[in-house]
């Protein structure tokens, strides 16, 4: 991710708030623009997909 090397992410997210912790796309790193290519229903879990947006 700090390399720039990463075209896609694929996500499973399930519905639970657990507190404080450290986060998955940190606010201090490069600034870059996703689309969320997909999203689908996984059991209780969400499973999206987002891609790089066009520069």
């Amino acid at each position: 991710m700090a390399a720039d090397l990463v075209d896609e992410y694929r996500l499973l997210t399930f519905p639970t708030v657990l507190g404080t912790g450290r986060r998955l796309f940190p606010t201090d790193g490069p600034h870059t623009e996703w689309e969320c290519r997909a999203a689908e229903q996984a059991g209780a879990a969400v499973l999206t997909r987002y891609r790089r947006a066009a520069r």
